[in-house]
């Protein structure tokens, strides 16, 4: 800033001089002498070289004070008003950069928080939307932009309702609004059939009015399916179970009315009691066998063994029900074919679908074992000339207690845990499982392991 520039300054320094050449003329044309009349000019110029000096250098430290505001004022506070020799105008600089530092240091916190909050909105894995009075969007995560179907557009300025999963979340947004309260349900969007989702609303308020609500919605269909499944397992362990058992009391009570004393007949009731037993005794095994695999105990042996010997071992351990349905098994595994694993968890896997071979088979039919090497797995093919799978089945023939003819399975002592049992263990091998199969052409059960 230039201090000429000022009209305060042009008068003030217009006065001083007027004042200073007066009395240079009187002194001049008084009686005094010509030296007393020179010094005092020399004086008085003085005193006005000195107090300009003092103006000039007042002036300066007060532009650099303005020029500092103005540049704090834009938000620059990054920069520091230089400070004066000495004096007040030097604190008032030193506090005004005091002041911008402080700023500085707020303005950078607040701006960290910021970018928290953003990365915790745009990362949540809940999705959340906030919307006005009036149910119009002004803020949306991408996880409500999955959630809601609105990936390809733009959905802030858009009404809640309109969009595609809207009108279930814009009804919670109303009554959150109306009722100045949170609410919280679960919907099934008919936009997305099968999701489950849990949403909460809350009224946002300022001075006790709401301009706006809150949604978050949580995807909780995994966690739906899970309970689902357990209410199925326990109501399918409890039949499981109730069966042989009706069978072993109905048995024992006819036996303890006279039946015992029964030489024809009492010898069967104790032979069905016995099977029953055995039954029961296969399906806690199998619930046993089954709950570690899935149970984060489960640790893997890993070494390289033969595989064909590993199926031969397997097959004869069933020879007597092959035996009994006249069931020959066909090892094409090629010899000195190794493959790294858990010996006796892989020997379980090939025991289970053996059995499932041999049981499901026709009389006099065939079992084939085959392996293959591919790039990065090895994959182990279990194929029988039964009656086959309806492809209506074939989804589900892994999952626990599932049948594709129940009266059947119980028929030959099947608990239905044991495919599932395969498909955990081969799984906790980083591996996977499937089935070919058609009515009528017999099925091909297979699995992989890395190499």
């Amino acid at each position: 800033m230039n201090i000429f520039s000022t009209f305060r300054f042009r008068a003030l320094f217009s006065c001083l001089l007027v004042l200073v050449l007066a009395l240079s003329a009187f002194f001049l044309f008084s009686d005094l002498s010509r030296n007393i009349t020179l010094s005092f000019y020399l004086s008085s110029f003085s005193v006005l070289l000195i107090g300009l000096a003092g103006v000039l250098l007042i002036g300066r430290q007060f532009g650099k004070i303005i020029e500092g505001s103005k540049r704090f004022a834009a938000g620059d506070f990054d920069y520091r008003i230089p400070a004066g020799s000495s004096g007040e105008l030097k604190k008032l600089s030193e506090t005004l950069n005091y002041m911008a530092g402080e700023i500085n240091v707020r303005i950078r916190e607040a701006e960290l928080r910021r970018l928290e909050l953003e990365a915790a909105f745009r990362d949540m894995s809940e999705a959340i939307v906030v919307t006005d009075g009036g149910g119009v969007i002004t803020r949306i995560n991408p996880r409500a932009r999955e959630l809601m179907g609105a990936r390809s557009f733009d959905a802030e300025g858009m009404r809640l309702s309109g969009m595609p999963a809207g009108p279930e979340l814009s009804s919670a947004a109303i009554k959150a609004l109306s009722s100045g309260r949170p609410v919280s349900f679960e919907i099934e969007p008919e936009a997305f059939p099968g999701t489950v989702l849990s949403v909460s609303a809350s009224p946002l308020a300022e001075n006790g009015v709401i301009g706006g609500c809150v949604l978050v919605a949580r995807d909780i269909t995994g966690p739906r399916k899970l309970e689902n499944m357990r209410r199925d397992f326990v109501a399918n362990v409890s039949h499981e179970l109730k069966t042989p058992l009706t069978a072993i009391r109905g048995c024992a009570e006819t036996l303890l009315n006279g039946a015992l004393e029964d030489r024809e007949h009492g010898p069967g009731f104790a032979r069905s009691i016995h099977e029953q037993a055995l039954r029961l005794d296969n399906l806690v095994n199998d619930l046993l066998k089954l709950s570690y695999a899935e149970s984060a105990q489960a640790q893997l042996e890993i070494k390289p063994f033969d595989l064909k010997d590993r199926v031969d071992d397997a097959a004869s351990g069933l020879t007597v029900i092959l035996a009994k349905k006249k069931v020959s098994v066909l090892n094409l595994v090629p010899a000195g074919f190794e493959v790294k694993a858990d010996r006796y968890k892989l020997s379980q896997v090939l025991i289970n679908l053996l059995d499932n071979a041999a049981k499901y088979n026709s009389e006099g039919g065939s079992i084939k074992i085959s392996a293959s090497a591919g790039e990065e797995s090895v994959k182990i093919s279990v194929e029988d000339t039964g009656p086959g799978i309806p492809a209506a089945h074939l989804a589900r023939v892994f999952e626990r207690f599932y049948r594709v003819d129940k009266a059947r399975s119980r028929e030959i002592g099947g608990t239905g845990l044991g495919l599932s049992i395969v498909k955990h263990l081969v799984e906790l091998h980083g591996g996977s499982v499937g089935v070919e199969s058609s009515e009528g052409r017999g099925s091909s059960f297979w699995f992989t392991i890395p190499k």
